[in-house]
């Protein structure tokens, strides 16, 4: 947790954000024309898309959440074989989180804390009025929340926070026990979350 630390990750941050990725000419355009962030649609692109990323330090500083319940059992019912773990996250108790500034704008503001050693806030919840149409996106009803602190993870941040504020949680972890692998999958099939659905491309 030293401001060492903060910085290093920052610079490494900020070099794969502006030296070697950025967003394209052609959508800065569409940004103009708009209304849309284009910083926020470079960045929900490589999260829906990974294997577009061209770096090779991998992934932004958004994490894509979705706001049905269904798909989020989808995720976390995936691949597992023994326990699995649904988290909820309620953005009601976390305080004003949601972005409104551009993500321009907000890399500026962690680049200058960071140079102070400052802290860098709490996550930031992403949802934009105005975006480009993206089917994947949509079909998952996808919401992104922003680590500001890149040395932490969103649980430890909420944790914290939850036990400053008090009584109201903010993160809560629901456990799928082991062995319902196959009843929640047959429930997402006949409620027709499919891999299909999610992945359409």
């Amino acid at each position: 947790m030293s401001t060492k630390h903060q910085q290093i990750v920052l610079n490494l941050f900020f070099f794969k954000f502006d030296f070697v990725a950025r967003p394209s000419a052609e959508l800065f355009s569409v940004g103009e024309k708009t209304g849309i962030d284009p910083w926020f649609e470079f960045m929900k692109r490589l999260q829906q898309y990974p294997e577009e990323d061209p770096t090779y330090f991998k992934g932004t500083f958004l994490i894509d959440w979705t706001q049905k319940m269904d798909v989020a059992l989808y995720f976390a019912n995936e691949s597992r074989k023994g326990e699995g773990a649904l988290w909820i996250c309620d953005a009601t108790a976390t305080g004003k989180t949601l972005q409104v500034l551009p993500v321009e704008e907000i890399m500026q503001r962690m680049a200058e804390l960071g140079e102070r050693d400052a802290s860098l806030g709490i996550p930031l919840i992403f949802h934009p009025k105005k975006q480009i149409a993206q089917k994947r996106a949509t079909n998952q009803d996808a919401v992104y929340i922003a680590q500001m602190d890149l040395r932490v993870d969103l649980s430890e941040v909420w944790h914290n926070l939850q036990d400053r504020k008090g009584a109201e949680s903010i993160l809560v972890k629901l456990v799928l026990p082991a062995g319902t692998y196959e009843d929640c999958s047959q429930y997402l099939t006949d409620k027709g979350i499919t891999k299909e659905l999610l992945f359409p491309e």
